[in-house]
């Protein structure tokens, strides 16, 4: 019985040894592999089948520059979504300082302002200096007061259409009439080299025999025509005099951060703005009967 298998397993492989000689014969006399063409003939269902899968999958019989296109367009709705985010997250934070400084001009119905963002500070500035995102095309123009809801902060220094630059009351520069809220001692509260690293300034030109006390509210007195009245400035932190020790001044610490403040309001009219002592019409008057007699 062995036998007979062992028969029947050599005359299969002696057959299969004569098929591939003949066909190695064959592709030697044709030129071409018949093994290859074999297996590309039964792959070739198996690929359509593959190739008809992946268009199934695409879902589209879209063409490249059409669905480059399409992506494009995908891109720029995306983008136009961001900026509408942006824009909106701008109008809410202005609208959130518009709340802020609602008080403002309910408390001064006179005043005009303009609500502004700080956006550069100068490093050489030695008293903290600022330019904001506001300029003339807002009617924001040279001397006008820049304030927060904390008290006075400086004034317009210079305007470009889209920006201005403020000077800060820690400045030398500065010069504003101002008074103590109780003893109603006025002066100049200016700025000082001397004061300005610790955010401090001073009101200088008071009286020997002044009243003013630490902890007293020094505000803005109106005269001069560039700053409203009644504006808070700082409070005093202490009485001091000269370096000759006969000139009496005061140290104020104003009640706003002048090196780190963010947004600012400025005042682009009030009432009295402009108007610096000058003679009534009645003085004018009797001026020109003078001159006439």
């Amino acid at each position: 019985m062995k036998v007979k298998e062992q028969n029947n397993f050599g005359k299969v492989l002696t057959t299969t040894v004569i098929v591939l000689l003949v066909v190695a014969g064959v592709t030697a006399a044709l030129g071409k592999n018949i093994f290859a063409d074999f297996y590309t003939w039964a792959a070739k269902p198996m690929q359509q089948t593959a190739v008809s899968i992946n268009d199934t999958s695409s879902g589209s019989d879209k063409t490249r520059d059409e669905l480059l296109e399409e992506n494009s367009e995908l891109r720029d709705e995306i983008n136009d979504l961001v900026s509408q985010v942006i824009n909106y997250d701008d109008l809410k934070k202005e609208n959130e300082i518009l709340r802020k400084y609602y008080g403002i001009k309910d408390d001064n119905p006179d005043y005009k302002i303009a609500v502004a963002n700080v956006i550069r500070r100068d490093p050489n500035d030695d008293f903290y200096g600022f330019t904001i995102d506001k300029g003339s095309r807002d009617k924001i123009s040279v001397n006008d007061p820049v304030i927060t809801d904390n008290g006075l902060v400086g004034w317009i220094s210079e305007v470009n259409v889209t920006t201005s630059k403020v000077t800060t009351l820690l400045s030398p520069d500065a010069k504003v009439g101002a008074m103590d809220q109780k003893s109603r001692d006025s002066g100049i509260a200016t700025g000082s080299i001397s004061l300005s690293d610790d955010g401090l300034l001073e009101l200088a030109v008071i009286s020997a025999d002044n009243k003013i006390k630490p902890g007293d509210i020094v505000i803005t007195t109106g005269v001069g025509g560039v700053y409203p009245p009644d504006i808070v400035i700082g409070k005093v932190t202490k009485l001091d005099y000269d370096e000759y020790d006969t000139t009496p001044y005061a140290v104020i610490k104003p009640y706003e951060d002048l090196k780190s403040v963010g947004d600012v309001v400025v005042i682009t009219s009030f009432e009295g703005q402009g108007v610096v002592e000058e003679a009534t019409d009645s003085d004018k008057s009797s001026d020109t009967d003078s001159d006439s007699e």
